[in-house]
C-alpha cells in the first residue's frame, strides 16, 4: 500500500486483554469520528457487546470459536448491518472466513438473518385502514357452576308435523374453481358449474309414504298436529307441508332438494320410535355486556422461515403505503423467493380488514379469505378481521361434563350492516368431541347475546357458523341475497356435529 510502518499502525487499533492494548479501549469509542484514523481493528473476545460502531464493512473471524454461537453471531452481524448516518440505503457486509468451515458458519448466519426478518400484522393508523374498524359485543358472565339436566330413562320422540326440520342450506348448483400449477409454480385457475344431484319434493314423500307401508309403521306413528293419530299414516299433504317448511326454514328455494337433504328426510321419518336419552343443558348466568374494538387487537409477528414454509400473505395492493421500508425488504424478498399463491395482492376496494396484511395457515383459511375478498363477494360486505387465536374475543367450553373449561376465538367476523357473521374454519370432515363443544357453546353464547342486545334496544345481531370448504360457495351465495339473515343457516359440518352429538 505504500504506507511506511507508522503510517500503517495509525490505522490499526488492536484491542485484547493485555496490558499494553488496555491504553486502546477508549479509542473503541470514537472509531467512527474521523479524527480517528482507525480502519482495521483486531480483537480478542473483546467486541462481544457494549461497543457500537456504524462503519462496519468486513469481518473475519480468526478462529471457528469465533462464531460458534447464535449470539455471538448476532452481536458481530449486528455491528456490520447497523446503516451509517451518511448513507441511505442498507450497506453489504462481507465475512471473511476459512474455508474448512465456512459451510458450518454460513448456516449459522442465514438462521440468525431469517429469526431477524419478520412481518407484523397490525393495524394502521391511516385511513385506508382506519375506516374499517368497527365495534363487537361479548358476555361479561357471573361464575358460576353449570349443572345438567338429564331426565332418567329415555324419551321417545313426538313427532310434531306442524314444525319443520333442520335442514343443509343447500345450492343446486355453484362455480368451482381448480387450481393448475406448472413446472415452474405458475398457478391457473378453471371455473367451472357443477350441478348437484336433486330430487323433487313429490319424489320425497312417495318415498316416505313407501317407506311407512312397507315397514307397517302406521299403528305405532306417534305425531302432534291437534290431537294424536295412531291407526293411519299421516296425509300426504301434511308429509309435503312438513317438508317445505322445512326447505323455508333455512332458505332453500324451488321445489328441489339435494340428495343430501333428502336423506336427511328420510332418516327423521323412519326413526320416529328411536328412544334418546336427554341432552345435557348448561345454565349460563348474564352478568353484563362488554364491548371489544377490533382497532385494539393485538398486533401478530412472524418469521421469515414460518412465513416461507407455512403460511399465505394477504394484503392490500396499496401495500406500500401500509409497511415501513423494513418491511417492505422482507416483503419483497418473500415475495421473490415463494410461490404465487403464497402471497396475494388484493384489490384495495375488496380488502376490507382493518390490519396492513393477514396471514393464512391453513388451507381453509386461505380458502375463506380469497372469497371473502373477492369482486363477487366483498361489495355486499362491510368490514371483517381474523381474530387471533388467543386474546380478542373468547368463548368458554367445557368438552365433558366436570372437565376443565376452556377457551377459543372463532377465526373471523365479517360485519354486514348492523349484523355481524361470526365463522369458525375447520376443514372438510372435521368432527370432534371439541368442535361439537365448541359449536354448542358458541351456539348458545350468541343466542343470550342477541337476547341481551335486543333487552338493551342495541341493534347489532350476530349470526354464527361452522364452516368447511365444502360449504363456502353456499355460504357466499346466502351473504349476497341476504337468506343469511332471514333463514336458518345450517352448514354440511353443523349438521354432522349434531348428528355426532346425537
Amino acid at each position: 500500500m505504500g504506507l511506511d510502518e507508522n503510517d500503517a499502525a495509525e490505522k490499526v487499533l488492536v484491542v485484547t486483554s493485555a496490558a499494553k492494548h488496555k491504553i486502546n479501549l477508549p479509542k473503541l469509542g470514537t472509531v467512527d469520528s474521523k479524527e480517528n484514523s482507525a480502519e482495521w481493528i483486531f480483537s480478542v473476545s473483546m467486541l462481544t457487546e457494549g461497543w457500537d460502531v456504524k462503519n462496519v464493512f468486513q469481518i473475519v473471524p480468526w478462529e471457528d470459536r469465533a462464531f460458534n454461537s447464535k449470539l455471538l453471531i448476532a452481536q458481530v452481524l449486528g455491528r456490520g448491518l447497523r446503516i451509517p448516518e451518511e448513507l441511505r440505503v442498507q450497506p453489504k457486509v462481507r465475512v471473511y472466513n476459512h474455508a474448512s468451515w465456512s459451510k458450518k458458519i454460513q448456516s449459522l448466519v442465514d438462521e440468525i438473518l431469517e429469526m431477524e426478518l419478520t412481518l407484523t400484522s397490525k393495524n394502521v393508523d391511516i385511513p385506508e385502514r382506519e375506516k374499517y374498524n368497527f365495534s363487537l359485543y361479548s358476555i361479561d358472565y357471573t361464575r358460576e357452576e353449570r349443572v345438567s339436566d338429564k331426565k332418567e330413562g329415555a324419551q321417545q320422540e313426538v313427532f310434531d308435523l306442524t314444525k319443520g326440520m333442520k335442514l343443509v342450506s343447500q345450492l343446486e348448483e355453484e362455480e368451482q374453481e381448480t387450481e393448475y400449477e406448472d413446472i415452474k409454480g405458475n398457478i391457473s385457475l378453471k371455473k367451472t358449474i357443477v350441478k348437484k344431484e336433486t330430487v323433487s319434493i313429490d319424489e320425497v314423500v312417495r318415498k316416505i309414504s313407501e317407506s311407512f307401508k312397507g315397514r307397517a309403521l302406521e299403528a305405532k306413528l306417534v305425531f302432534t298436529n291437534g290431537e294424536y293419530e295412531n291407526e293411519k299414516l299421516p296425509p300426504i299433504s301434511e308429509i309435503k307441508s312438513f317438508i317445505r317448511s322445512s326447505m323455508d326454514e333455512c332458505g332453500i328455494n324451488g321445489d328441489l332438494l339435494t340428495q343430501e337433504n333428502a336423506n336427511k328426510i328420510y332418516g327423521k321419518f323412519t326413526g320416529l320410535l328411536r328412544r334418546k336419552p336427554s341432552t345435557p343443558v348448561f345454565n349460563k348466568k348474564v352478568n353484563d355486556l362488554i364491548e371489544i374494538e377490533t382497532s385494539a387487537m393485538r398486533s401478530q409477528t412472524e418469521r421469515y422461515s414460518v412465513i416461507k414454509q407455512y403460511l399465505t400473505l394477504f394484503m392490500s395492493s396499496a401495500y406500500k403505503k401500509e409497511m415501513d421500508e423494513d418491511e417492505q425488504i422482507v416483503f419483497e424478498k418473500i415475495k421473490d423467493e415463494v410461490k404465487g399463491r403464497q402471497v396475494q395482492e388484493i384489490n384495495r376496494y375488496c380488502y376490507k380488514t382493518p390490519v396492513n396484511m393477514v396471514f393464512a395457515t391453513l388451507e381453509p383459511e386461505r380458502k375463506f379469505i380469497s372469497m371473502l375478498t373477492s369482486d363477487e363477494l366483498s361489495p355486499h360486505i362491510d368490514a371483517w378481521v381474523k381474530a387471533r387465536d388467543t386474546g380478542f374475543y373468547t368463548i368458554d367450553y367445557q368438552k365433558n361434563k366436570g372437565s376443565k373449561f376452556k377457551g377459543f376465538n372463532p377465526d373471523f367476523f365479517v360485519k354486514v350492516g348492523d349484523a355481524v357473521l361470526v365463522i369458525e374454519i375447520k376443514a372438510d370432515g372435521d368432527i370432534s368431541e371439541e368442535n361439537k363443544a365448541k359449536y354448542k357453546a358458541a351456539k348458545r353464547h350468541f343466542e343470550l347475546l342477541n337476547l341481551e342486545l335486543q333487552n338493551k334496544g342495541i341493534k347489532q345481531r350476530y349470526y354464527f357458523d361452522f364452516l368447511s370448504p365444502v360449504d363456502y360457495k353456499t355460504y357466499m351465495k346466502y351473504v349476497i341475497d341476504g337468506r343469511i339473515f332471514s333463514s336458518n343457516y345450517r352448514s354440511s359440518i353443523e349438521d354432522a356435529l349434531e348428528k355426532y352429538e346425537n
